[in-house]
Formats: C-alpha cells, sequence, structure tokens
C-alpha cells in the first residue's frame, strides 16, 4: 500500500513537470492608439466562419475568431470585409497550422481593449476550457503568428511582410 501511494506520488510530480510548460495563458502585450496585441496559448483561440444572409454579396461569409481572456471572458476579433465560403474556410485551415505548431499565439488587431468590460448574453466554447460570456471588447483582425515565424496577415495572407506595420510582434522568437 505505502508502494502503491508513493508510485502514485511520483506519477503525479511527473505529471506536473511535463505539463507545466503548457498552462494556459492570455496577455495583453501592446495597445496604442488604436493597435492592440495578445500573446495567447492555443487553446484560448477559437474561430469560425458565419454566414451573412443579410449582406448584397452572395454566398457572403465574415471571419472570427474568439479569444479568451485572463478574467475567464471573450474578446471577438473580426474580419472587417467579408469573405466567399471557400476563402474563409482556407483562412481557417492557415490559421489551424499556425495554432496546432504554435505554443505561444500572437495576435494583431486595431481597437482597444483598455476600455471596461461588459458581460455579454452570447457564450462561446473553448474545447478543454469550457464556454465563456463575451465581454464586448472586439478587435478588427490584422494578424496572427506562432513563435516559430508561421503569420497570417487579414490582407495580404502568409506572403511577406508578415506582420506588417504598425504589429510589430516583437516577441516571435
Amino acid at each position: 500500500m505505502i508502494f502503491s501511494k508513493r508510485n502514485d506520488l511520483i506519477c503525479g510530480v511527473l505529471t506536473l513537470l511535463i505539463s507545466g510548460c503548457a498552462t494556459s495563458s492570455f496577455k495583453l502585450i501592446k495597445q496604442d492608439e488604436n493597435a492592440a496585441e495578445l500573446k495567447v496559448t492555443p487553446d484560448r483561440v477559437a474561430m469560425k466562419c458565419e454566414y451573412q444572409p443579410d449582406h448584397d454579396t452572395k454566398n457572403a461569409y465574415g471571419f472570427l475568431m474568439h479569444v479568451l481572456d485572463d478574467e475567464n471572458t471573450v474578446v471577438t476579433v473580426a474580419q472587417g470585409n467579408v469573405l466567399d465560403k471557400v476563402s474563409c474556410f482556407r483562412r481557417i485551415q492557415k490559421i489551424g497550422k499556425i495554432l496546432k505548431t504554435g505554443r505561444i499565439i500572437y495576435v494583431g488587431g486595431m481597437g482597444y481593449l483598455t476600455k471596461p468590460k461588459r458581460k455579454e448574453n452570447e457564450t462561446y466554447a473553448f474545447p478543454n476550457l469550457g464556454t465563456f460570456h463575451g465581454n464586448g471588447h472586439t478587435l478588427q483582425f490584422m494578424v496572427i503568428a506562432n513563435e516559430q515565424g508561421l503569420c497570417y496577415d487579414a490582407y495580404s495572407g502568409d506572403e511577406s511582410p508578415c506582420p506588417r506595420e504598425p504589429f510589430s510582434l516583437k516577441n516571435l522568437k
């Protein structure tokens, strides 16, 4: 019995050491006149393409990312222009690669995240973390990158330069 408890303790400590680097995090690393940069772990980012039935263009989709912040509320990161369905889902695939290959994700957008938060009725699900309410903060999506150097720009995709000004994402490496 003592041997079993000792093995359980050793296994528990090893599990903590191995998974210690995988803690979920969010940090606002830059907020200036109108630009914000976030540093998050991939588990705090969820994406979707949302059909826009009221748009003038047929087959119009809006690209959205939802980012879980440090207070467990959700920041919405939205693409300013509409896309067709294929382009929107292609964007999710490309950004999905950035999320899968990175341990640290940088998101840049236009907007203010320092305003007071307000609890929204809308909720968003994050696998393995739960479901959380929106906080009324929205960024216009500009760029996403990981510490490996993979980058996707809202307007020029994965073409260079990425990221573009005013997003330095200086902490990429």
